[in-house]
């Protein structure tokens, strides 16, 4: 399984989870890109899909699904299903509320797609209120193997003076 990383607007980060031919776009703002290297390796975009649904990770989607054959996987379904399968690799749905109440991250083979879950070294923000199932989030995050590579949903940094 392997991973491309996308920037779109001014620090949005979208993704491309891939197999030898199968594809799934995540918070695919990136439209052009993402098609462009689907085409460019001979992937099947399969699914289109989203980490939360906040209009900044969900811009991509009617683009993305016009110009494939891709099928949409809301939220609701990414929780029922609990996984995703993309050329016989499984990927791990959690839902990790806080940032918003149906934030989800994914997870395989010690890649984490946090969304804004995680942002790039710390913690999201907590948009909802719920700081105990913020925490219960973080926790379930903090529990994966210390291996684990993290993708972020902004490449915020912050300078200190």
């Amino acid at each position: 399984m392997n991973i491309k990383q996308f920037r779109y607007n001014a620090d949005n980060l979208g993704y491309l989870v891939y197999g030898d031919t199968s594809a799934m776009a995540i918070d695919g703002g990136a439209v052009e890109e993402i098609l462009s290297f689907a085409s460019s390796n001979h992937l099947s975009l399969q699914y289109v899909t989203n980490t939360h649904s906040h209009p900044d990770h969900t811009t991509g989607n009617q683009l993305l699904l016009s110009h494939s054959q891709a099928k949409f996987l809301s939220i609701n379904t990414l929780l029922k299903k609990g996984a995703i399968d993309i050329d016989g690799e499984n990927i791990q749905i959690f839902h990790t509320p806080g940032h918003t109440s149906d934030s989800v991250c994914f997870y395989y083979d010690h890649v984490l797609i946090s969304g804004d879950t995680l942002f790039n070294g710390k913690v999201g923000r907590c948009f909802t209120g719920d700081y105990n199932g913020f925490l219960q989030s973080i926790k379930t995050i903090l529990a994966l193997p210390r291996e684990a590579v993290v993708y972020a949903g902004h490449d915020y940094v912050e300078e200190y003076i």
